[in-house]
């Protein structure tokens, strides 16, 4: 008995040894897959989260396993779709998808795959790449969304989801900002150039595993007001209103160490439409006296200066801000470019598409920093008062919805979703947070769960 294991580990070493280091990797990865397929044919909404997950994490794992993380959403998401039609092919009711948000998204799509033949786009290839954050993601999760997250269990599934991977995101920035950064992460400030942005006056601004520390800090700062909303629910059990505040203790946190000025704007919007959706006149007018006290401290004090973070956000309200005049100056440049581009300059060619595919002309090499001046310089001027104009009937269709629900606490989930929408709407005029991960995927889910917000009324009605 005592040679057993001995025996079992010299078999599997001589099995090894015969299939070679290939045959390992198969061994180990085909029933990981199989499993895998098993899972997710059962219930195809596993897909969705699994999807949530990997917006996450794809920016640091890219930096520790230089792979095409992103086309894994792709992937997924096709597989999603497929896994849908063989499996509920008879009873899928596309029916579900017959509504304003998704033919507005559609025709957004419509008009990006148009733009393949702008004759100013520099690359097909940059366009594929491009087009995927600002048109095809949306489209394709917002109908999942609508199709298999029409349970109310999933409104709450999604809503912890989120906040326990910004929690860890949180938890792994404060790992980078008090402890220590790895080799990986410091070859990627150093090396790979990110230094610049991120090392402030010999200080660091946390990154955690997202793309950079402005999107670190506009997630972090859109969870910690969701937090904040969802904890002043009425009802709820002990451990779901602890789960709330040490989401928010360790989020508002993340936000702090990112130094991320533009997401001030996040809690600041955000915070005045939860205000006004609320309709509690008290709470209205307390929220505007700590706006007011909060505003007045920051631009016309020295209150908290000796605190990093104090000094970081104060910056951004600061007259003479020299980012915001480079910011300004880089709009007039674009603005005089596109003056006979009605189309714009082809979708990839800005940003980092640009970079990486055309990085030896003009809109690849002056940084658009907004998202909405992206979509400008992209597809023109009155596509981006097109873009503009869909997500404000969204959001004004969405307002409607939350107005007639019954439910205290659905609304109260409702107004934490849109307001953090709205959040990172405006802070999107600063930075280009709509369209990264993971904001970008939170985002359209969010859309379709307001949509679906009257339909889980229903639900919790029938259950009462």
């Amino acid at each position: 008995m005592e040679n057993i294991p001995l025996l079992i580990g010299l078999v599997i070493g001589l099995f090894f040894s015969i299939i070679g280091f290939g045959g390992v990797i198969k061994t180990l990865v085909i029933p990981i897959l199989i499993g895998f397929a098993f899972i997710i044919v059962a219930k195809p909404a596993r897909i969705l989260i699994l999807i949530i997950y990997l917006s996450f994490f794809i920016s640091g794992l890219s930096r520790y396993l230089p792979l095409p993380w992103g086309l894994g959403i792709d992937i997924l998401l096709v597989l999603c779709w497929l896994v849908m039609f063989i499996k509920e092919f008879k009873n899928l009711k596309l029916v579900y998808l017959k509504n304003d948000f998704m033919v507005l998204s559609m025709l957004w799509m419509f008009y990006l795959v148009f733009l393949i033949t702008n004759p100013e786009s520099k690359s097909t290839e940059a366009w594929f790449y491009a087009m995927r954050g600002i048109g095809f993601y949306h489209v394709l999760i917002l109908s999942l969304t609508l199709l298999l997250f029409r349970d109310v269990k999933y409104l709450d599934k999604f809503l912890n989801t989120i906040i326990g991977l910004s929690v860890l995101g949180a938890l792994w920035g404060m790992k980078q900002k008090y402890i220590v950064l790895d080799d990986v992460e410091n070859h990627w400030l150093w090396v790979d150039g990110h230094f610049d942005e991120h090392i402030l006056f010999g200080v660091l601004r946390a990154f955690s595993f997202y793309s950079d520390a402005g999107q670190f800090g506009a997630s972090q700062a859109m969870i910690a007001m969701m937090c904040c909303i969802l904890f002043l629910q009425k009802n709820i059990s002990l451990k779901l209103r602890i789960f709330y505040a040490i989401g928010f203790l360790f989020t508002f946190i993340g936000f702090g160490i990112s130094g991320a000025r533009g997401a001030l704007a996040i809690p600041a919007i955000g915070g005045f439409v939860f205000l006004i959706l609320s309709k509690n006149i008290k709470l209205l007018t307390l929220g505007l006296i700590a706006f007011g006290i909060t505003f007045y401290i920051l631009k016309y004090t020295h209150v908290g200066h000796g605190v990093e973070q104090v000094r970081r956000m104060r910056t951004a309200l600061a007259s003479d801000n020299p980012s915001l005049n480079a910011r300004k100056r880089n709009q007039d440049i674009f603005g005089e470019y596109l003056k006979d581009k009605p189309l714009g300059g082809g979708v990839g060619s800005a940003g980092y598409w640009g970079n990486r595919f055309s990085p030896n002309t003009l809109l690849a090499q002056t940084p658009t920093d907004s998202y909405y001046v992206k979509i400008w310089v992209e597809t023109g001027v009155i596509r981006v008062c097109f873009h503009v104009f869909i997500l404000g009937y969204i959001m004004g269709r969405a307002v409607s919805f939350i107005n007639h629900l019954k439910s205290d606490n659905l609304k109260i989930k409702a107004i934490a979703i849109f307001s953090s929408i709205i959040g990172v709407l405006a802070a999107s005029y600063g930075n280009q947070v709509f369209s990264q991960m993971p904001t970008g995927v939170i985002m359209s889910i969010s859309i379709g769960l307001l949509f679906l917000m009257p339909h889980f009324d229903q639900q919790l009605k029938i259950v009462k």
